[in-house]
């Protein structure tokens, strides 16, 4: 089959599959240009709104999958920071399996509350959740990215006590620094706070990050700085610069920029994560990537990323007094090798083709599952 007879049946079938077109085009009509006029809060409230099979399918074999994975090894139920639609499907996916941390009312059997912490940009959309039962523990009215970083801000110290959590869910459609912030945006400023206030969390913890992989949304100055970090650790490991070439067929961070901008820019963002991790003392245990595309009528076609991180607290030889930041470990060698051979983007769309060709009630059965999460909320 040709790689355009594919994407044309691959379209075929999501249009069938998604009210995401629909949605698309009425969005559509109220602007000019979709990438130059949506607003970032617009995009990640949409996002996390749309009810596609794509994002599901990442959900149930990837979150789910993850969560099963620490829930087993803690031998315990998990605390989950994330960033809900309005019918929080992945809340109800854990809440259904037993994972996540409840607290009963007075009657010892009704949940009065589930350890989610949550937050909400859209006063509207805010205020109809604020009567969805089960409760979180805390569901803010805001930016999450302010909530973590502004000490100002409502919600930062009750945020900040509710840390470390087994799970931080940040389910983006920006990239991670649009380009009217500047190279060091909020949100990746919130990400390295994240990860200093995980540093006491005991045993294994996940971070699963979505964002929208645009070349032309990103800060220049902050894709030339991510390029020029993964490019230095590549000359100063040789082993890292053996699997980027194995991986990609480029022998330069240079090369594969202009070769494949988009895979150049989730393995920069992949190393960056590692690299925060590493500084505050995080080994890198495991990671899983996956992209589908969003293909709709009269906006230009554009990526998301999603990826799953496990992490754990990396052991400290004592061969070197700590200063600033924590002395550099062998283990630390092997995450920059891992950052990159792991680096392998599972195309969900092709999965989801292959699902429909060779079991057609799948798709069916993922359409059911979504309903049946969407009615789990009172």
């Amino acid at each position: 089959m040709s790689r355009k007879s594919r994407d044309k049946q691959i379209q075929d079938v999501y249009d069938q599959l998604s009210g995401e077109a629909d949605q698309e085009r009425s969005n559509a009509e109220e602007r000019t240009s979709f990438l130059a006029t949506v607003d970032s809060d617009l995009l990640r409230e949409r996002e996390r709104e749309y009810r596609d099979p794509e994002k599901h399918w990442v959900r149930r074999e990837a979150w789910l999958k993850a969560a099963k994975t620490l829930a087993r090894e803690k031998g315990r139920r998990l605390r989950y920071l994330t960033l809900p639609s309005f019918y929080r499907l992945d809340v109800s996916m854990l809440l259904r399996e037993n994972l996540l941390q409840v607290f009963k009312g007075d009657d010892n059997e009704t949940i009065d509350y589930v350890y989610v912490a949550a937050f909400e940009t859209e006063p509207s959309k805010y205020g109809r959740m604020v009567g969805h039962s089960p409760r979180f523990r805390l569901f803010g009215r805001g930016a999450i990215e302010d909530a973590i970083v502004d000490a100002s801000n409502e919600y930062f110290e009750q945020l900040t006590g509710l840390f470390p959590f087994d799970i931080v869910n940040l389910d983006l459609t920006t990239s991670l620094t649009p380009q009217h912030e500047g190279p060091y945006s909020r949100i990746m400023q919130a990400i390295d706070v994240v990860f200093r206030r995980q540093v006491d969390c005991r045993g294994k913890w996940a971070l699963f990050l979505t964002t929208r992989n645009v070349p032309e949304d990103w800060e220049t100055e902050a894709l030339k700085q991510l390029f020029s970090n993964l490019e230095k650790n590549l000359s100063q490991h040789p082993k890292a610069q053996q699997v980027f070439y194995q991986l990609y067929k480029e022998s330069t961070v240079d090369g594969l920029s202009k070769t494949d901008p988009k895979n150049c820019i989730s393995q920069a963002v992949v190393k960056w994560l590692t690299d925060r991790a590493n500084f505050y003392g995080m080994h890198l245990e495991s990671l899983r990537c996956y992209k589908y595309d969003r293909y709709s009528e009269g906006i230009p076609p554009y990526t998301i990323s999603k990826y799953v991180f496990m992490f754990s607290k990396g052991g400290i030889l004592p061969i070197r007094v700590p200063t600033k930041q924590t002395p550099r470990q062998p283990w630390m060698d092997d995450d920059v090798v891992t950052c990159i051979s792991k680096h392998k983007l599972v195309d969900v769309q092709e999965k989801l083709l292959r699902l429909v060709e060779n079991v057609p009630s799948a798709v069916a059965e993922l359409e059911q599952e979504i309903q049946d999460l969407c009615d789990m909320i009172n």
